[in-house]
């Protein structure tokens, strides 16, 4: 993304036609590539995280001075404009930078600057009240979670690191309810997907069936052994579309690997992940093509000592979704999901932002009452 502004904006003059060099954010570092600039906000944003992961980050009360916050320690080393929404003037680089109204990607209009208070309350309003997640089930936790990050994304109140802050953000909301949220088992397609969807439904269930997932011990330790699976496969699975099942749901296609808890079936919407059980009820082996409905659970994760991996992957069945994939190496850590929706939401370079001015109002949404247990 990038501002329209003529005024003093959050990006360096261009003085080259290198796209890497094209719309560079200011930052403390005063790097002037995108290659350059990401690296090295990588590096500070990930020890950051592992902070606010052992407890060290900012406590608040769930709301926006909170997100702030947390936006804050995990940008500030890198943005003087970190905690700052788009609608404010922080001082960069000794002048303070132009509000940023009208912020759109591709077909999707984020909420207009002139309004972000008002979205930032709304997207809020499902955990105002404390006792609303007080001992809440994984439903229940991913129904409301799910909510609030929809909202939170159409409202895209930063210039820049919105999805790590979110994400931030909501594991921080699981673990005062003594709920683990496990993003490293959510894909960056997946999260696109679901962030998309949530645009025009902010309690719709792809959201909240993605928060279940990372949410569920028993359907998160399914994805972490498929993801393994893969890996030794050579094929990256933060690349695919992947989910696990709900009960009921029929899946067909190629079974692409098993485990001791888990089926992967390779179907034109994805890869879908299945019980254990339902594999080997029917006898289906590696490479088979098939057609079965969801009748069991989830076996719950392995006691603390035992291994991920049960038995050895099998290497043949993948089908032309996982084949075209060439071997990835990205950071495996618990933020790659949302640095990736991070950059295909809101990309660095990419002209997608208006001037300042804000657009004509459009209709908002509808709304819809909160997310039930």
């Amino acid at each position: 993304m990038t501002s329209g502004a003529a005024q003093h904006g959050y990006t360096y003059p261009n003085t080259s036609n290198d796209p890497d060099q094209v719309d560079v954010l200011r930052n403390r570092l005063g790097l002037r590539s995108h290659s350059r600039l990401s690296q090295a906000e990588y590096r500070s944003s990930r020890q950051r995280q592992i902070e606010l992961r052992s407890g060290a980050g900012p406590v608040g009360n769930f709301d926006a001075d909170h997100l702030k916050a947390i936006h804050r320690h995990l940008f500030s080393d890198i943005y003087e404009w970190a905690g700052h929404t788009r609608n404010e003037r922080p001082v960069v680089d000794g002048r303070p930078v132009e509000p940023i109204g009208f912020l759109r990607k591709g077909e999707t209009t984020f909420l207009p600057g002139s309004r972000l208070e008002m979205g930032l309350t709304e997207a809020f309003r499902p955990i105002r009240n404390p006792d609303t997640l007080h001992n809440a089930t994984v439903k229940r936790f991913a129904a409301v979670a799910g909510q609030v990050l929809n909202e939170l994304n159409y409202v895209h109140p930063f210039r820049e690191g919105n999805g790590r802050a979110q994400e931030a953000f909501i594991s921080e909301l699981g673990r005062r309810y003594r709920h683990e949220v496990r993003f490293s088992v959510i894909t960056r397609p997946r999260m696109i997907e679901a962030s998309i969807a949530g645009i025009a439904d902010p309690a719709g269930k792809a959201m909240r069936h993605l928060l279940e997932d990372a949410v569920d011990p028993a359907r998160s330790t399914a994805l972490a052994e498929i993801f393994a699976h893969l890996r030794q496969q050579g094929v990256e699975p933060l690349s695919l579309s992947i989910r696990t099942a709900r009960p009921g749901e029929t899946v067909s296609g190629k079974l692409a690997a098993v485990t001791a808890r888990s089926g992967c079936v390779d179907t034109t919407h994805g890869m879908i992940v299945v019980p254990g059980h339902d594999v080997s009820s029917r006898n289906l082996t590696v490479g088979d093509t098939a057609s079965l409905t969801v009748t069991s659970d989830f076996p719950g994760p392995p006691p603390d000592g035992t291994p991920l991996l049960s038995r050895k992957p099998q290497a043949e069945g993948f089908s032309r979704l996982a084949s075209a994939l060439t071997p990835a190496s990205p950071p495996h850590s618990g933020s790659a999901s949302t640095e990736w929706f991070e950059r295909s939401v809101s990309p660095r370079g990419g002209k997608d932002t208006a001037p300042e001015t804000d657009p004509l109002p459009r209709p908002p949404r509808s709304r819809r009452p909160s997310p039930g247990g």
